[in-house]
């Protein structure tokens, strides 16, 4: 299985590659207006602590036994 970082580069490399032999000679109209935020600025902070459910979650999982050790073959 190929890496994910081989394969996006592998496809930008491509797109590069494809938006170069469009035939036009016109270069790319870069705006120099303000830029969009991105994804990770548009979201709302969240805090790490557990809700009243997780929390429960968490304390049955730790009150189960744990399942016996299966021999090796």
């Amino acid at each position: 299985m190929k890496s994910p970082v081989l394969s996006a580069l592998g496809l930008a490399l491509a797109v590069g590659i494809l938006s170069g032999c469009s035939g036009s000679d016109n270069p790319p109209i870069v705006s120099s207006g303000p830029t969009a935020a991105a994804a990770e600025d548009q979201r709302v902070p969240q805090s790490d602590a557990l809700t009243a459910a997780e929390a429960g979650q968490v304390n049955q999982a730790n009150a189960e036994p744990a399942p016996p050790q299966k021999p090796d073959l």
